[in-house]
């Protein structure tokens, strides 16, 4: 820890009160919360929700697979890299990465490396999304869906990512944090 760090106190929680309780999906609390400096926050809210896995895969021919899915917290279809939540918390996120990458493309691969293992929202909670750089890839076989799943896999050159990061086109953090880290990694090999 750094010195910096050491000089960073944490809040005192007073009081918790569980409001929501959808595990594994979702649970919320309300915290009462002293800061080091003596000002209290009522009703700080927190949350947990499921770590997921999400994987940049590179094909023979340098491309990079898409899903398209329709997302309804934005209301809207999008882009994104095969992607999907760890089983449980004691699953290797590797193993999640792997299964998602299967059943929602069809592909496997030979040589995996870790990307990031990042938090989504460090203001709220502790959730990760664990990202892989997936290489030697080959199609498997058809995509294996969940019943809940619809979605469109489509195949794209980095310069095509780049440019839908650019434009919007691909707007989900954890995505975008994937293609540019998984595109620095090619780079620097």
């Amino acid at each position: 820890m750094s010195r910096i760090e050491e000089s960073i106190l944490p809040w005192r929680v007073l009081e918790s009160r569980l409001v929501v309780d959808r595990r594994p999906w979702l649970t919320l609390w309300e915290e009462d919360v002293a800061l080091p400096g003596g000002m209290t926050i009522q009703g700080y809210l927190r949350l947990a929700e499921r770590d997921y896995a999400m994987v940049f895969a590179v094909l023979a021919d340098g491309t990079i697979p898409l899903v398209c899915q329709y997302k309804h917290g934005v209301a809207a279809p999008s882009y994104d890299l095969p992607a999907g939540y760890l089983d449980s918390p004691e699953e290797p996120a590797l193993l999640a990465a792997q299964r998602e990458l299967r059943e929602e493309t069809g592909l496997m691969a030979e040589t995996w490396r870790p990307l990031s293992n990042a938090v989504v929202d460090s203001n709220r909670g502790n959730t990760r999304a664990h990202l892989f750089l997936a290489l030697d890839v080959h199609l498997a076989g058809a995509p294996q869906l969940d019943p809940s799943e619809a979605l469109e896999v489509s195949f794209h050159t980095p310069a095509e990512l780049r440019e839908m990061v650019r434009t919007g086109a691909i707007d989900s953090l954890a995505s975008v944090a994937a293609i540019m880290m998984a595109l620095d990694a090619l780079q620097s090999d």
